[in-house]
């Protein structure tokens, strides 16, 4: 795997940075947290009617596909599921697919004969239902570990088909709450650190998707980037009713951006500088401030720092000097290509993070 976590093309740069922890009044608080819940259940069901009731019981009620390829990735997706999400499982369904077509063709131009053919898609499936037995082991001895063993069904399913394209289908169909895909990290591209298959996944899945890179146990080092948004309000609720504190460490970040061209930070003095970012920063500032009292509230571990610089090169540079095992990151629920587009955020942290990716999309409209 590559040393350096920015793709070729990013340029340190020096900009402010701010660093402030601060309260809110029971009543700001009470209000951000009914906002939060209402805003979820609004986007789930289009009301926000019998939110908070509905919002904590659907937080122990959790639907997950892992997609499993034998791989020590495939492993380690679902160790993480479990690690992770092991209070709040109920349902989890193994995903293996395989390409026969590919296979098929590979074959009839080496100029095998028809029962040639019938024989090695033959092995291959039997080799594909050992892949699904292995995981299923390794998810139930995971779960059995975990500190509360949940009482979680699990299914096999085995699937023919491209692989990515036959992973999202299946999604579409089951309609999970997360979709958990190990990533190889593999790419022509120099410092790429996302797998085509699960780059594929996180472009087009309709749901919010688990993107696991390496091994990660508890506590697991988890920074949540907010900005605010909708998305990112989506990304921070679903992580707290997925998990509890005993397993996870929690880092808030929020990041004040450039908002001045290079051009306009050389000729405008430092005090106009900061004068212009200032209700950016307080903004980030009120943002970092509401989630870390929200997850201590909860009683998770908590952290927040606000930042100043481009986004994705903030966050990537945080994530490399705190050793985080996940970073977690809101996207809009869009359709289609404008879904996750190259170059936004989430996508250039997706790609080049050291650490493992949950990405949080809403429903698309």
């Amino acid at each position: 795997m590559p040393q350096s976590t920015r793709s070729p093309s990013f340029q340190k740069r020096t900009r402010p940075t701010w660093s402030r922890s601060c309260s809110l009044p029971a009543n700001d608080y009470k209000q951000f947290i009914d906002e939060l819940i209402g805003q979820v259940m609004a986007d789930r069901t289009g009301d926000g009617s019998n939110g908070v009731a509905s919002f904590r019981e659907r937080g122990h009620d959790m639907n997950i596909v892992c997609a499993v390829d034998g791989s020590e990735f495939s492993n380690w997706a679902l160790e993480a599921s479990s690690a992770l999400f092991h209070q709040a499982l109920k349902h989890v369904v193994l995903l293996h697919v395989i390409d026969t077509r590919q296979l098929r063709s590979s074959l009839r131009k080496e100029g095998a004969d028809p029962k040639q053919v019938q024989d090695a898609i033959e092995r291959l499936e039997a080799e594909a239902q050992k892949v699904l037995k292995a995981a299923r082991e390794t998810m139930e001895l995971a779960l059995s570990q975990a500190v509360t063993y949940p009482l979680a069904t699990m299914k096999t399913v085995l699937a023919k088909g491209h692989v990515a394209d036959t992973i999202i289908k299946r999604v579409e169909k089951i309609k999970p709450d997360l979709l958990v895909v190990g990533s190889r990290g593999l790419s022509d591209l120099e410092g790429y650190l996302l797998g085509s298959v699960s780059r594929r996944v996180l472009v087009h899945a309709p749901c919010p998707v688990l993107a696991v890179k390496r091994s990660m146990k508890p506590p697991i080092r988890t920074v949540i980037a907010v900005d605010g948004s909708k998305a990112s309000n989506l990304a921070a609720t679903r992580f707290r009713s997925w998990t509890v504190p005993e397993t996870v460490s929690v880092h808030i970040l929020s990041v004040v951006p450039d908002i001045l061209t290079d051009v306009a930070s050389d000729v405008l003095p430092d005090a106009q500088i900061k004068a212009l970012q200032k209700p950016f920063q307080l903004r980030a500032e009120e943002v970092c401030a509401r989630y870390r009292q929200w997850f201590l509230g909860e009683g998770f571990a908590v952290t927040a720092q606000v930042l100043a610089g481009n986004p994705r090169e903030v966050i990537l540079d945080y994530l490399a000097r705190h050793k985080a095992d996940v970073v977690v990151l809101g996207s809009k629920g869009l359709t289609g290509a404008d879904r996750f587009r190259m170059g936004s955020v989430s996508e250039g942290v997706a790609a080049y993070a050291p650490c493992s990716v949950l990405i949080v999309r809403s429903r698309p409209s």
